[in-house]
Order: C-alpha cells, then sequence, then structure tokens
C-alpha cells in the first residue's frame, strides 16, 4: 500500500494541475472567466472595450482614475492589469511603482498615448510587463492580453492573505495570526480556492470540479457544505478578519472584513 505521505504529495500534484487547466478552460468559456483591470479615465473607451471583452469572454472591471485603480489592484488578484499613464488623482507609473513595491505581481500592460522611447524604458523599467501606443487595434490588445494571462503568476503565489489569515499554497498550511490551524487537504483547498476569488462567487458545480481530483472518493453536493461548515468553525470572522459567504444559485465567497457588500 502507499504511504500517507506519498498519497499526500500526489494529491497535491493532482491540485496544482487542476488550477492550472481551471486557469487555461477560464479563458475559453465556461466556468469562472479571465478577470482583467482597466485603469483609464476615458469612459467611452472604456464602455467600447468592456463591451468586446465580454464578446471574448473576458471580465472587465474598470476604474477612471488612477487612485481606485490602485485599490482596486491590491484588493483582488486580477489575471491582468491595463494600464494607462495619465491619469486623474495618481499617474499609472505611480500606480505601477506602488503595485511592485506591495510586491503585488499581476502582469501590467501600459495602454497610452505616450510614445516616445523615454517614456516605454521608464515604464518597463518600474515594472510594466508590455507596453502598447494609442491608437490600436483591439484584436493586438486582446492577443497581449491573453498572452500576459498565459505567464499570470497569480495561481503560483507561495502564499496567500485575506485579514488575519494566511494559506501557505505549498504546505497547505494555514495561519491566523502565527498560530497553525489544522485542516484537511480539502479544506485548505476549497478554503485556498474561495481565497483566489476574494470578493466573487464560486458556484457549486466548481468546487465539486476542483475537490473531486484532489483525492480518493467520491465527492457529492452534500459533502461541499460539510467542508464549509467545517472552515466557518474553525476560521471564526473575529478571529480570522474573513467571513465564507452562501448565496443560493451563486455558490460560495470570502469576504475580508474590509470588503464593502
Amino acid at each position: 500500500m502507499f504511504s500517507e505521505a506519498y498519497i499526500d504529495k500526489y494529491c497535491r500534484n493532482i491540485v496544482q494541475f487542476l488550477y492550472i487547466l481551471h486557469a487555461t478552460f477560464s479563458e475559453i468559456g465556461d466556468g469562472d472567466k479571465m478577470r482583467v483591470l482597466l485603469v483609464e479615465d476615458k469612459i467611452e473607451l472604456c464602455d467600447q472595450l468592456k463591451k468586446l471583452f465580454k464578446k471574448n469572454m473576458i471580465d472587465l472591471d474598470t476604474a477612471n482614475d488612477g487612485e481606485n485603480g490602485l485599490e482596486l489592484a491590491l484588493e483582488y488578484d486580477y489575471s491582468v492589469i491595463i494600464l494607462d499613464i495619465m491619469l486623474p488623482n495618481i499617474s499609472g507609473i505611480d500606480v505601477l511603482t506602488q503595485l511592485r513595491k506591495r510586491s503585488k505581481k499581476t502582469p501590467i500592460l501600459i495602454l497610452t498615448a505616450k510614445e516616445t522611447l523615454e517614456d516605454k524604458v521608464t515604464a518597463l523599467n518600474c515594472g510594466a510587463d508590455d507596453y502598447l501606443v494609442k491608437p490600436f487595434e483591439f484584436e493586438e490588445l486582446l492577443a497581449r492580453v491573453r498572452a500576459l494571462n498565459r505567464r499570470s503568476p497569480v495561481l503560483h503565489d507561495e502564499t496567500v492573505c485575506i485579514g488575519n489569515t494566511v494559506i501557505n499554497r505549498q504546505r497547505y498550511e494555514t495561519r491566523i495570526n502565527d498560530k497553525t490551524v489544522k485542516t484537511s487537504i480539502k479544506e485548505a483547498i476549497l478554503l485556498d480556492y474561495l481565497f483566489m476569488n476574494k470578493g466573487r462567487f464560486v458556484a457549486k458545480e466548481t468546487v465539486l470540479q476542483i475537490l473531486s481530483g484532489c483525492n480518493v472518493g467520491d465527492i457529492s453536493s452534500n459533502n461541499v457544505e460539510v467542508y464549509v461548515h467545517h472552515l466557518r468553525k474553525k476560521f471564526p470572522r473575529d478571529v480570522s478578519g474573513f467571513s465564507i459567504e452562501t448565496k443560493y444559485g451563486l455558490g460560495y465567497r470570502v469576504l475580508g472584513d474590509d470588503q464593502n457588500v
């Protein structure tokens, strides 16, 4: 028979594969979509791009100034960020600099009318991953966004944190204020996946797909509810700094104490 350590390692490898597989197919359509943030002060352009991205099965959040864009970029794990340079309140370069200083690794594409070599070198040196000059063709923007998403680090960060709770994804170890909380592999995987989608509802069917591949044995709808119940008991909101919300027809989502519903 296989040892417990061997089974544990095997399960973790399968889960990492499922994460990558899920990210790949989310671009195509069914399930959770790629989620992109556009920080652009021209509202008409935002509306146009939102419609075009929607046709290509990509969710697009928008912010019309640098301050709001920085807040959204720090709060959520976007697949890609599209960032203008000339923005109200905080410039795009300052937003970019702040994100990299705070170790935000999300791929960032600069989309701007500034076209000099100096502008491009400055943005790239500050941490931008790509640079596209206005006016542009939507097909090229879409291709660049998809290319950046393929090398997005969001699924591979070693740790993820909400409130007072930190998950180490390499060891599936969960801590509240540096105190280890014992969880099963499936509980840790479910919590990690909800953390990764902070603020967004995850359908029960999606949870079933993720958990079904992480270990032997069948997973039912009732099992998911049991795992959620266990997590709520192990991570009370007043200590953990987050809560798990259930909404019929939508699924489950994690909310941090700092989030407004």
